[in-house]
Formats: C-alpha cells, structure tokens, sequence
C-alpha cells in the first residue's frame, strides 16, 4: 500500500520525518515510569534475566518495540539478545537489567501500542517506523502508514539466573567462575593471587566497620571538644596553682628574676632552663642521678658567673656614661662660646668611647644589644662630626698675628687622614681639605648649619645613652638598684653550685659514696617545706613527738606530690586530703590558742601570715575549684542555648554512646566472613545495621562550629611541658587536630567504597580497590587509640572493627570448580532460578515468584 499523505502538517507525519521513532504520549509515559522506579532501581544490582513475553507477538513488529521501548525505559539495563519461536507463540529475550527495570517493561508492554510503518512516500532520512499509544489513532487524519501493527502481551515469564555464593564457589549470572571468567569479567587476562576479589557482601561488611570506625571517631572528637571546653573553664585556676607550686619551689626567688624580661639585668633564659631541669631532681629527690645532670651544673655556674660579670660591666657603663655627659657639657659650652680648642674633650670621649666597645656582655645581652649598637653608632657619628671641626679650622702655612697654631701631637700619615676625609664626606656629604697642617681659628665660631647637624648629633646620642643608663622594670623601678637588690640570692645560688660542683667531683672521683646526705644538707635551707616546718616549730604550733613526726610526714608527702611535674588530675584529691590534714591541725591548735594568752595567738596569725603556709592554702582552694567546675560541666544537660556551636553536653554525649554500644552488640552478631553461606540473609542485616551507622552519623554531624570555634592551628611545641595547663590545651588541640584529618580521610574512603557499591556488580576488581585498600589499613595501623585517649570499652569496640577490615586485605577466598564437579554444580545453580509470572488482567500486574 503507498503511503498516502493529505496534509504535510500532520503531527504524526511530523514526528516521522523529525526522526523520531515513539510518539510524545508514549515517550511522556514511558518517562514517568522511568522518574518513579529511578530510586529503587539506583538501589538494585544488576542481574542476568531471560523474559519470555506471550500474546500477539509474533509478526507484530513486537520485537522493534521491544527493543526501543527498552532502550527508553531502562536506566541501568539493557536488552542482550532476542529470539522469536513463531511455533510457541512468544519471543525470549535475554536482558540483563535490574528487577525493577524487567517489572516496569513488562507492566508497560502489556498495554497495546500501535506501530505505524512507512517506507514509500516519506522525505529522504526520515523514521520508517513509529510507535503511538492506541489513544492517538484517530490523529492519523489523512495520512495513512504503508501498514500498521498492534502488540501488547498478555503473560509473561521471568527467570532471573542465580549470582552469588555457593557454599566456597562463586556463580555469577548462572555460571560458577572460575579464575580466567573472573579475570574477563573484571578485564584481566586471568585473576592471580594479587589480584583481589571482594563480592558485594564483602565490601558492605567493610563499608559498614569504616563507617563504625567513623562513628566512633567522631564520637571521640566531640568527647574531645566537650574536654576542651571544661579545661577552658579551669584553665585560670589550674595556672594560679602552678604559679603557687612554682612559687614553693627551691630557686623560685631566682627563678621571679631570670625567669622574665621584666629586669634585662637580671633576665637570664639559659640560667633558668639549667637551674630548671637541676631543680627538677633536686624537688624529686632524686640524688642518685646528680652525676647525670653535671653537664646542667657546670654550665649554671659558669652562666651565673656570667650575670655577676653582666652586673659588673653595666656599672661599668654607668661609669662612662656619667663621664661622658660631663665631656659633653664642657665640649657643648666651649663650641657654641666660639672656643675652637676641643681636643682635651675630643681625645676623652674618643677614650670613653673605646672603653664602651670592650663591654662585649652589655653589647650582646639579648635585650641591650639593639638599643647599645644604637648608641654607638650615635657616638661614632658624633666623634666623626668633632673630627670634622677639628680638620676644618686647620690650613696651612703660619698663622698670623690673629690665630693661633696648634701643632698635634701626632702628625697623622696621608693615608689615616685620607680615610678619615672619605668617611666624613661620605656620612656628612661635605668637602675637606686636609693637604695641609692643621690649625685652630679662634676667631671662627661654629655656623648655624652646623650648630643644627652637631645639635641633632648630641641629642640622638643623649637620647640614647638616657636610656640604657636609666634602665627601668616592667614595673618602672630603678633595674640597676633592683639587680644589686638580688646579688645575695644570686651569691647564695652560686653557693649551691660550688657545694654540688663539689659534690660530682668526689662522686666521680669515688672519695664520696654517701651521696644522699650531703645533697640533702646542700638544700636543706631551701625547701620551702622544711622552712615551713621550721616556722612552726619555732612558733610553738608543733608539740609533741607525735606531732613533729606527724607533721613532718604530711609536708613530706605534700611536696612529693606537687613536686610531680606535670600536675596529675589523679592526684587531687590526695593533694587536698593532705592540705585538709595539715589545715585542720592549725585550725585545732588555734582554737586551743585562744585561751593560753596573746603569745599564742600572735603566733597562730604569724603562721596565717606566712607566705609557703599560704601558698598551700591557694593551692588547695584552686584545685577545688577546678573540680567543681569539672562536676558543673557533667551535669549541664545541653548548650543548645548557646548562640554558636562548640560541644555537646556530657549528657548527649552518653546517649551517643548508649547507640553505638548497642549497634556494636548487633554488629557483632552479624560476620559476613564467617558465614559465607548465608550471604544473602547477611546481606540484608548489613544493609539495615548500615541505615542504623547513618542515623546516629546525623545527630551527632546535625550541628557544625564555624571558624573561629574549630581548632584548626598547630598548637605551639614550644610549650613547658611540666605545667599541665600547657600540656594539657596542647594535647587535647594537638588529639583534635588529628581526628578531624583521620575523620577527613575515613570519608574519602567510604565515598569511594559507596562509588564501587553503586555499580552493583557481584564481583568487584581487588586491583582497582588495592590502592584504596592499602590507604585504609594504613591510616587503621597508625591510629593510636592511646593519643585519642578511648575509654577501654570503645577502644574494644574500634579494634574489632579494625580487626574486620583486617582480614579483607588479600580479599576474599573462593573454589574453581574442577570438571568432574560441573554437572552437578550446574544442577545445584539451576535449582537456585529465580522465576515470576505476569498475568495481564485489563492492565493490572500481577507477580507471581516461583523458585
């Protein structure tokens, strides 16, 4: 039949020539199908399917529609081949797509469709074939196709070819495989022992335990954020009770000087750290490893020896300072009365000048060095300028009846005198000439430029010189009265120094074996302890034997217990036992006190009054405090009423643990490694316990800090690390810091786990994955769960995790069929086919699943 076509303008016509092989209310349906079924088909594997479709098939162009409606409505999937068996009334077709996919299509084919062929009478390269929806036939109009087909089935089959395990064999679209098949299937020539397999299962069992890790580790960072929030909280208190241990212990006198830059006299950083690490043994009690810290003794000696020559050569510049001021004022009252003979204050300030260049301890103190280098660059542009004056009133030949010649003492060569000409000139900008012998004009003064550029000279000098010689403290005192202040406590340091320098030698020399008795006796005077002990003796508070001994023992075990570098949380409550002790025998000798006299009592207020008494008070108070504020934060419930993010409360944070110890028990029960055989019903917990990870994930990630809340700094290494306030921000920025990287790099890895998910294949390539593999077990075996600081039971539950992730490494194992065994394994696979039946009754879709 020749196509006959009446009107150009006809819509069906327009498709075909458009080239279009489906009309729009078939292509418009076959999309919202497609958008509705895009969620569970994004969820399924693919898997190997043979569909037998029935109904009027056959010499219906049923296998065209078949084929474009398939390659519209399928997402993932695709038609593989197509048989038609006119004898049996169906066509077979082999797809491998995913279930939803084979559902939709054969829902869809069940409606009856029109195909429109047109070979004659058609513009060149249009369609010669078009499928409408039955509704659209009455837009034929005029236009009448070469013929038209109508199909749609009426039954339909399904049978969905096993992929999965069988007892250690592997079957994969109802094929068992052996290495060479898996080798094609994931592109290589054959699967080597290197080249790992992971099934899915394996890989959601993996993907599950990283994100358990990665819920455990973000538990440990908020954990982490909540204690950096409570030390932030007693961080002043836990500063003010080091400052009172430090101020306990036995060079704190020394160590209030040298240890700041408060006095630049006395300010010795090299001194403190030597005296530092020797008091360290010295509060330990520590006398058997004296000989190991003789390198720190000698070398506080000699620093020392080098404060008291610091103090030595400053009053040394004291000195000069003083004369040179006085040259100056004659040098300043001869030149501005026109008095030209200066070389009595020209020839002292040079020698003062010299001298101040030998005091190469004030010159390199770390503090003095920019500020004296100043001051001599002042006084040698000053003494230049004074040697211009003295060139410039020379010439030669004799003076006249006006002048007066003034021979030098000594003639100085060209050559001095040449270089003294180019550096003048080249500081001063001026013209010299020095060719002939000098001579002093009396009748010539100084001109104003002159007076201007010596004035300036003078006053940047004086400046300068004003403030090295009137150095000042932080606290605006005198520094050169304020360093002599301390010479005693520096003298008494050096004694120290002498007595175990003393001490090493004979040690070293084996003249001395008892060392615990003469380092006691060294710093017996110096232990605040003792002193104390001593006051309250002499005040009359401690009486008996009982109470000496008692006493004493208190104080003894008091300062070995603040003496513990860094301060130990664990010891606080000892520590404030202790002081409780020794406050309420005070307190119980002061009420006793109040009837025996004013003697009494005037001793009991001079023990208050006493500053290590004190001291140990503040001590105990600030630790208090500290705890408290410790319990304050444990039961604030939430500080979701704060304006901006920081932590969670301690509270929220135990109910996150509460789920995740509860998810561990169900994880536990739940090894896909040990149960093979049971992969599919494994399978499915998995993929439950793995929506179960992801919804705590939420609560704990539903809040974010922003900037200027996260650590996001190196903290600083140069910290004291035997104060614990130090210590302890450092760490515990140093342990967040780290979480957040590892945290980082765990969601790169579960990303990329959840992208070779998302092709849900059976069989995943162990090559493609080894890198990725190898990263994993790399960042799991330098975690260390110590820095972290895990509670044991959540430690336990990371290392399990970890030990799960472990023994995927060389991937998973499974058994190449041998030939004598395929027969009966094909047998065994065949059992395992899966089959549905569709009925179409007016158009609803009914699934029947056999297997």
């Amino acid at each position: 039949m020749k196509t006959i076509i009446a009107n150009d303008k006809n819509y069906l016509y327009e498709l075909l020539k458009n080239k279009y092989h489906t009309s729009e209310v078939v292509r418009a349906r076959i999309a919202e199908i497609k958008e509705n079924a895009r969620k569970d088909v994004v969820k399924e594997s693919l898997k190997s399917y043979t569909v037998k479709f029935r109904g009027p098939v056959i010499d219906s162009s049923f296998e065209k529609t078949l084929r474009i409606i398939s390659k519209r409505l399928f997402d993932k999937g695709k038609i593989d081949n197509l048989h038609t068996f006119k004898e049996h009334g169906l066509v077979e077709a082999n797809m491998t797509a995913t279930l939803t996919e084979v559902k939709s299509l054969i829902q869809y084919l069940m409606k009856p469709h029109l195909v429109l062929h047109c070979k004659k009478g058609i513009v060149k390269g249009a369609s010669n074939l078009l499928i409408i929806d039955e509704s659209e036939q009455n837009q034929l109009d005029n236009f009448t196709p070469d013929y038209v087909h109508r199909n749609y089935i009426t039954h339909a089959e399904s049978y969905e070819k096993y992929t999965g395990r069988l007892d250690d064999y592997l079957v994969f679209n109802g094929l068992p495989l052996t290495a060479e098949k898996i080798g094609r299937e994931l592109r290589f020539n054959k699967i080597e022992t290197k080249n790992r397999v992971f099934t899915t299962t394996g890989l959601k069992e993996i993907y599950l335990n990283l994100q358990f890790i990665d819920l455990i580790l973000k538990l440990d960072l908020e954990q982490h954020y909540l204690k950096l929030r409570t030390f932030s909280s007693q961080e002043d208190d836990l500063k003010m009770v080091e400052e009172k241990i430090e101020d306990l212990g036995f060079f704190s006198e020394v160590f209030d000087h040298i240890a700041s830059k408060d006095n630049p006299l006395l300010s010795n950083e090299d001194l403190f750290l030597d005296l530092m690490r020797i008091e360290h043994i010295i509060e330990n009690n520590n006398w058997k490893t004296i000989p190991a810290y003789a390198g720190y003794v000698y070398s506080a000696a000699n620093r020392l020896n080098g404060q008291f020559k610091l103090l030595e050569e400053y009053n040394l510049f004291l000195t000069y300072a003083n004369c040179i001021e006085k040259f100056i004022v004659k040098l300043t009252n001869k030149l501005f009365k026109h008095k030209s003979d200066i070389r009595s204050e020209h020839h002292n300030l040079t020698a003062n000048y010299n001298e101040l260049k030998k005091l190469s301890l004030v010159s390199n103190h770390p503090i003095l060095q920019n500020d004296y280098q100043e001051l001599l660059n002042a006084f040698s542009k000053f003494l230049a300028y004074l040697d211009f004056l003295t060139i410039r009133d020379t010439k030669a030949g004799e003076s006249d009846r006006h002048q007066d010649v003034v021979h030098l003492a000594e003639k100085p060569s060209k050559k001095f005198a040449t270089a003294i000409k180019r550096c003048i000139e080249s500081v001063f900008s001026v013209t010299i000439d020095i060719s002939t012998k000098p001579f002093i004009q009396r009748d010539q003064g100084l001109k104003t430029e002159e007076e201007e550029d010596l004035q300036k000279l003078i006053n940047k000098f004086n400046e300068t010189l004003e403030k090295l010689s009137n150095l000042k403290t932080a606290k605006g005192d005198d520094a050169s009265l304020e360093a002599r202040k301390c010479v005693p406590q520096l003298t008494n340091l050096s004694d120290v120094l002498d007595q175990l320098k003393v001490l090493i030698k004979n040690i070293e020399s084996g003249t001395s074996k008892d060392i615990q008795y003469p380092f006691k006796t060294i710093f017996f005077k110096f232990n605040k302890f003792e002193i104390l002990y001593r006051d309250m003796n002499n005040l009359g508070i401690i009486g008996t034997q009982q109470e000496q001994e008692s006493i004493h023992g208190i104080l003894a075990d008091l300062q070995k217990l603040l003496f513990d570098k860094p301060l130990k949380g664990k010891a606080y409550q000892e520590i404030i036992h202790k002081i409780s002790s020794l406050e309420d025998f005070v307190t119980s000798k002061n009420k006793s006190s109040r009837g025996k006299g004013t003697d009494a009592n005037a001793n009991m207020q001079g023990l208050n009054q006493n500053p290590v008494f004190k001291s140990i008070i503040d001590i105990k108070t600030g630790i208090q405090n500290i705890i408290e504020k410790e319990a304050q934060s444990k039961n604030i419930d939430t500080f979701k009423n704060e304006t901006e993010f920081f932590s969670f409360s301690a509270k929220e944070l135990d109910g996150f643990l509460e789920g995740i110890e509860l998810l561990h028990e169900k994880l536990k029960d739940t090894c896909y490694y040990k149960n093979i055989s049971e992969f599919e019903a494994i399978e499915k917990k998995l993929d439950r316990l793995i929506d179960e990870v992801r919804d705590i994930e939420s609560y704990i990630s539903a809040h974010t800090r922003s900037n200027d809340k996260k650590v996001s700094k190196e903290p600083d290494v140069h910290i004291d690390y035997l104060k614990s306030s130090q210590l302890t921000r450092r760490n515990l920025e140093k342990a967040i810091l780290l979480l957040q990287n590892q945290i980082a790099q765990m969601h790169g890895f579960i990303h990329a786990i959840e992208n070779y998910l998302h092709r849900h294949s059976f069989i995943h390539s162990g090559v493609a994955t080894s890198v990725l593999f190898d990263q994993i077990t790399y960042l799991l075996s330098n975690i260390d769960v110590r820095l972290l600081d895990m509670t044991k039971p959540v430690e336990n539950m990371f290392n399990e995790s970890v030990n799960t992730i472990f023994h995927y490494q060389a991937g998973e194992t499974f058994t190449e069929p041998k030939k004598e065994d395929i027969n009966d394994l094909m047998k065994e696979i065949e059992k395992r086919t899966i089959v549905r039946q569709y009925q179409n009754h007016e158009n609803a879709l009914s699934d029947l699943q056999l297997s």
